[in-house]
């Protein structure tokens, strides 16, 4: 049975509708909305002959659990996602692929904060433990503007044992860490690597920073003592795609 999730807000569906409109069920629109991105999505769901029922406003916070959806809300086909098999074997075909794990993150704005990063500069895939985090969440969706629905992800049982069958294979395996020492401009990222983003409250776990063949910081000057988890991943995956730029 395929499972069916719903996600809200213009810029998301507007990207489902772009790249996967066979995975839209249905569009829940306001009642005469004025909207113009609306009215465009309205039209390229009729050209796409996709059913659309217009709605209260009470109606669609009741359908997307949020008053926050801006007016539009889609129930959509849940795309499939990779194992820790499938994806070692994907990624296997990839010349020098960039993945990015988020370890234990909990918080669906920072998770969908790194997706849309991850999306920006053509990560090869995000992978996440099974046991943290549900991808069912729209406002993953709705943070990420639509890239959590975009980017290749991976849902592992046992992130320990997927990162040493990423290490198996020829991986650079780089944790993060408000404590190391080492600055993360100098290291090398141009091979096959994983980049690894601990948690909000408590970093890496003690198990998965043990499996890093470097753990790398952010230099901080100021008075705070680190930055948000989506942050410190933007400026590492810019350095990554600067590096790799630079060949």
């Amino acid at each position: 049975m395929v499972k069916k999730v719903f996600i809200y807000g213009i810029n998301p569906i507007d990207e489902a509708l772009k790249h996967h409109p066979e995975r839209i069920s249905q569009i829940y629109c306001l009642e005469k909305t004025n909207n113009p991105r609306i009215k465009n999505i309205i039209k390229e769901a009729n050209h796409n002959k996709l059913q659309i029922s217009y709605a209260s406003k009470d109606s669609l916070e009741k359908i997307s659990c949020t008053n926050k959806n801006q007016g539009i809300v889609a129930e959509i086909q849940q795309r499939n996602l990779f194992d820790s098999k499938t994806a070692i074997a994907y990624l296997s075909d990839i010349e020098d692929p960039v993945v990015l794990i988020l370890d234990d993150l909990d918080d669906p704005r920072n998770i969908g904060a790194c997706f849309r990063t991850a999306n920006a500069v053509k990560v090869d895939m995000v992978v996440l433990s099974k046991n943290r985090v549900s991808l069912e969440s729209p406002i993953i969706s709705k943070v990420s503007s639509g890239a959590s629905e975009l980017t290749n992800t991976a849902i592992v049982s046992n992130l320990s044992q997927f990162i040493e069958k990423l290490k198996d294979t020829g991986f650079w395996i780089y944790g993060t860490s408000g404590e190391s020492a080492i600055d993360y401009r100098t290291v090398d990222y141009t091979e096959s690597i994983a980049i690894i983003m601990g948690s909000e409250a408590k970093g890496m776990r003690h198990l998965t920073e043990k499996k890093c063949d470097h753990v790398v910081s952010i230099p901080i000057n100021g008075e705070v003592d680190s930055l948000n988890v989506s942050v410190s991943c933007g400026v590492i995956l810019y350095e990554v795609v600067r590096q790799r730029q630079s060949i």
